[in-house]
C-alpha cells in the first residue's frame, strides 16, 4: 500500500510516521499481541494517526471521531462504505471527503481493512468528555422513543441491527452525525440499508432534540463495548396464531409466520413499527383497522412494502422501499401477509 498524510500542519509529515511507528510496539507489547496481522494493523495506522490520534481519541480540530476501541466489524463496514461512496459522497460532508480517499489507500483485497480495524478495536477505549450543553432529562425520552429500538437501552448498540455502540464517542460527532443523517448527507446512498435505518427517527428532530438526545447518551454509564453478539439478537414476539379463513386467496400460514420472522429479523421491520407491530412514535400502528396510506388490502399492503412511504402522512420515519433491505418479491408477499394478519 501507498502510505500517505494529510496536508495539515500540525507537525513534520516524518515526525509524524516515525510517532506512530514508535508508539505501535509499545502497543503491541502492552496488548500482549505479537501476530503479524494484527503488527499489519499497527504499521499501516500511521496513515490513521495524524487526524485521528496516535490513539485513536479523536482531535476536535480536525473533526476526526474517537475510533479506539470501535467494534471491529463496525470499523470495517464503515472503512468499505467510505471506498463504495456510501459515505464521504456528499459535497457538504467535509469531514467525509477527507476521510474517503484515506480508506481508499487501503487494498480492501489484501487483508488491510481487516488488518487495521483489528488493530483499532484492540487500543483502550476513549472516553471524551461532555461538551455541549442539551437537557439530558429531556433527551432520555427522546432516546427511549427514537434510539433504544436500535442501540439499546444502555447504549452499547445492536449488531444485528448494524447499530453501533454510542458509548465513548465524543458529543460533537455524534450532533454533527445526526445532522447529517437528517440532511441526507449521510444514509441516503442507494443499497445503504443501515444509513436508511438511522435516517428515520432524524428527519423530523429539531436542533435542540438532537442535543437533548446527544447529552443524554453523555450521561450514560461508560461500559466496555460488546464482544459478543449472541445476547443482542432479537427475540421476537411469540409464534403468530392467524385463521386461515380470515387470509385472502393465495395467502397461506406459511406466509404469514414467515412473514413475522422477517418483519422482527432480516427485515428490520420492527425497529420502527416495535415488536408484534404496535407502532411507536416513527411508524403507525400495524395491529389495528386504521390505514394512514393505504386502504389495507394485500395487494396495497404488498405494493406499500415494495415502494416504501418516502412521505408518510402522521409519522417522521420515511420507510425505504422493501424496508432498505435486499427483500425477495417471496419475503415482501410474506411480510405483507404477516401485516395483514396483524390488523385481522
Amino acid at each position: 500500500m501507498t502510505r500517505f498524510l494529510s496536508g495539515f500542519s500540525f507537525g513534520s509529515p516524518s515526525a509524524l510516521v516515525l510517532a506512530g511507528l514508535a508508539f505501535a510496539p509499545l502497543l503491541l507489547t502492552a496488548c500482549g499481541e505479537s501476530d503479524p496481522q494484527f503488527e499489519r494493523g499497527a504499521g499501516l495506522f500511521d496513515t490513521c494517526a495524524p487526524c485521528h490520534g496516535k490513539d485513536g481519541a479523536g482531535r476536535l480540530d480536525l473533526a476526526a471521531p474517537a475510533i479506539a476501541g470501535a467494534s471491529e466489524w463496525y470499523l470495517k463496514a464503515q472503512l468499505t462504505a467510505f471506498q463504495e461512496r456510501r459515505r464521504g459522497y456528499h459535497y457538504q460532508d467535509a469531514e467525509g471527503l477527507r476521510m474517503r480517499p484515506m480508506s481508499r489507500a487501503l487494498d480492501p483485497n489484501s487483508g488491510e481493512i481487516d488488518a487495521i480495524a483489528a488493530y483499532v478495536a484492540s487500543l483502550p477505549l476513549a472516553d471524551p468528555p461532555a461538551t455541549g450543553f442539551g437537557d439530558a432529562e429531556a433527551g432520555e425520552e427522546q432516546y427511549a422513543l427514537l434510539c433504544a429500538n436500535c442501540h439499546g437501552r444502555d447504549g452499547r448498540g445492536m449488531r444485528s441491527l448494524n447499530a453501533p455502540s454510542l458509548l465513548h464517542l465524543s458529543d460533537w460527532y455524534m450532533t454533527s452525525a445526526l445532522k447529517k443523517y437528517r440532511a441526507g448527507i449521510r444514509g441516503a446512498t442507494p443499497g445503504d440499508a443501515a444509513g436508511a435505518t438511522m435516517r428515520a427517527p432524524v428527519v423530523g428532530m429539531s436542533d435542540p432534540q438532537i442535543e437533548d438526545v446527544v447529552a443524554y447518551v453523555m450521561t450514560m454509564q461508560r461500559l466496555p463495548r460488546k464482544r459478543e453478539t449472541a445476547a443482542a439478537q432479537p427475540t421476537g414476539p411469540p409464534p403468530v396464531s392467524v385463521d386461515p379463513a380470515i387470509l385472502p386467496e393465495g395467502v397461506t400460514v406459511g406466509m404469514v409466520e414467515e412473514g413475522q420472522s422477517i418483519f422482527h429479523g432480516a427485515g428490520i421491520c420492527y425497529t420502527c413499527h416495535t415488536e408484534g407491530g404496535a407502532g411507536g412514535p416513527l411508524a403507525p400502528d400495524l395491529t389495528d383497522d386504521v390505514w394512514l396510506n393505504v386502504d389495507g388490502e394485500y395487494e396495497s399492503i404488498v405494493q406499500l412494502v415494495t415502494t416504501g412511504v418516502p412521505q408518510p402522512l402522521e409519522h417522521p420515519g420515511t420507510m425505504q422501499p422493501r424496508a432498505g433491505m435486499p427483500l425477495t418479491d417471496d419475503q415482501v408477499r410474506a411480510v405483507a401477509a404477516y401485516v395483514y394478519a396483524l390488523s385481522r
